[in-house]
């Protein structure tokens, strides 16, 4: 019955059930066969088959435990449609001006599907916000930038919104009704802004400003976000550095226009299934940005029957858009909203415990995983060592970005201008123990860390232990994240253990966890 029933589909019908599909894993998180099978009423032969074509694209992956998640190909569309909706370069200088300006996380969020997506983000100076980081999705009745979006898109997305009442609460706040969250939106509209305490994130305040596409509709929404003392003390300052942001962002929303990369693209053999000629369309797209269906018929090197069948149906599922009637095409914003929710998923430090594990065990050595909390590198998870364990980065604790391997390799991997302001800062202390030498010292050491693409700890904290550290990167390719080894230093510095020397299992594990992120690694 299966057969007769998988016979009865057509090609085209493959991708609109790889849509279903690629829809429920992102709803559901990593999932089985079976349990994809039974959530789009599809026999489990024509799930493998899908699954294997979209694996092949990046598209999906398989877990360790054979279950199947949204893979980071994801990612890259994500990235592919968020420039061709904003002019990336002018968002960014925006966001980190108003960092510098204020001190404040600063974000940019679009509306897609009942939600918030944010576009961009960069951190304040004093915290992290993971909650309202880059690819993270809030419902549109919680947070300043879902109730700017709210207030200004049009009332019958609040209609559709209070259907499903009653909203539960994101932090301690009681669950919010369809009356109150009317009347919210209606002040939010009258003021022109938002600013919200404890909603996302207990302890956290943010304001926001919508802003505008050329015709007056809502593009998004603008927000500055940090500890609600610190925003409430500058609120009436953060007020006027916001809005001025968010005019800037709407005036260059007016003169923005895709433009078409121009890069080459190399089309894989076209004997494939429907559903992979319809992965190498949006690949085409990614690469290029914006392009027409006769652009798209020659980079996949397909008839223009079977790219306008493969249009349509793209569309429908969401994964492209047409700029204009019979104009050209780009990948569709729900790619956006589909990598926050695999981004939501994402969780380096459950996916380090397989590679810690299986570095100690080849090693015995002590194993580390740490990330960036302002100034210094804080462990977050730690497998203790057999011979011997150094007490200086045990498991919650931090040290500073210039001493050890651990946040050393972070920093270096930041880029120049960080390290910079990291020598300014610590250029401040009050003891007056960093010099203009110590400095040309760190920078030079921070610049062969960055060739190497590891760094080395010999003796630097403790007499005896040496320690080895490699970057981590996330799907832009940003560093957020080391992977270390610490022990005795005959022991980390020896050429050899088994077939690969401490340094490169170091290296490779953090390779591992890169490409668990969806960072671009070249070979």
């Amino acid at each position: 019955m299966s057969s007769e029933r998988m016979k009865k589909v057509s090609p085209i019908q493959l991708v609109l059930k790889a849509g279903l599909l690629v829809d429920e894993l992102s709803t559901l998180g990593p999932s089985t066969p079976a349990d994809l099978a039974k959530a789009t009423d599809e026999p489990r032969p024509s799930i493998y088959r899908i699954v294997s074509t979209l694996e092949q694209a990046g598209l999906v992956r398989r877990t360790d435990d054979s279950r199947v998640e949204l893979g980071t190909g994801i990612l890259r569309l994500a990235e592919a449609a968020s420039d061709a909706l904003i002019d990336r370069t002018t968002l960014s200088e925006v966001l980190e001006h108003m960092q510098s300006q204020l001190g404040l996380t600063s974000a940019f969020w679009i509306y897609r599907n009942e939600t918030a997506v944010c576009l961009d983000q960069v951190d304040a100076t004093d915290v992290d916000l993971h909650e309202l980081s880059s690819g993270r999705i809030l419902p549109l009745h919680a947070g300043a930038a879902s109730h700017v979006i709210l207030a200004f898109s049009p009332d019958q997305t609040l209609e559709e919104l209070t259907k499903n009442e009653p909203f539960p609460a994101l932090a301690s706040q009681t669950p919010t009704d369809a009356k109150s969250l009317a009347k919210l939106v209606k002040q939010t509209r009258a003021d022109g802004w938002r600013l919200e305490s404890n909603e996302v994130v207990n302890g956290i305040a943010a304001l926001g400003f919508p802003v505008f596409n050329a015709d007056g509709t809502l593009f998004g929404a603008l927000t500055a976000a940090g500890l609600v003392d610190h925003v409430n003390a500058s609120a009436k300052e953060v007020r006027v550095a916001l809005e001025a942001a968010a005019h800037k962002l709407t005036e260059a929303r007016k003169s923005f226009i895709p433009v078409a990369t121009g890069a080459s693209f190399d089309a894989p053999d076209s004997k494939g299934s429907v559903l992979a000629k319809a992965a190498t369309l949006i690949n085409a797209l990614a690469t290029e940005r914006i392009a027409t269906s006769s652009q798209l018929t020659e980079m996949i090197n397909e008839p223009a029957s079977s790219v306008y069948r493969m249009l349509g149906t793209l569309q429908e599922i969401g994964w492209i858009e047409q700029l204009s009637n019979r104009g050209a095409f780009r990948l569709g914003t729900k790619m956006i909203s589909l990598a926050g929710n695999m981004l939501n998923n994402l969780d380096v430090r459950r996916a380090s415990m397989p590679i810690l594990r299986s570095i100690h065990e080849a090693t015995g050595e002590t194993t580390f995983l740490c990330v960036r909390r302002n100034s210094r590198a804080v462990c977050i998870e730690r497998i203790e060592g057999k011979r011997v364990n150094s007490r200086l980065l045990s498991l919650g604790s931090s040290l500073p970005l210039h001493v050890g391997a651990a946040p050393r390799v972070i920093l270096a991997f930041e880029g120049r201008e960080a390290w910079e302001e990291y020598a300014t800062l610590l250029g401040q202390n009050p003891d007056g123990r960093f010099s203009a030498r110590d400095k040309s010292k760190l920078l030079a050491d921070l610049g062969s860390i960055q060739n190497d693409g590891y760094v080395i700890s010999d003796d630097d904290l403790t007499p005896g232990i040496a320690a080895v550290g490699a970057p981590i990167f996330n799907h832009r390719n940003h560093v957020v994240a080391s992977l270390s080894v610490s022990g005795l230093r005959e022991g980390i510095l020896a050429p050899a253990h088994g077939s690969a020397s401490i340094t490169e299992l170091v290296a490779q594990g953090a390779r591992e966890l890169s490409l668990y992120l969806g960072a671009q690694l070249s070979d």
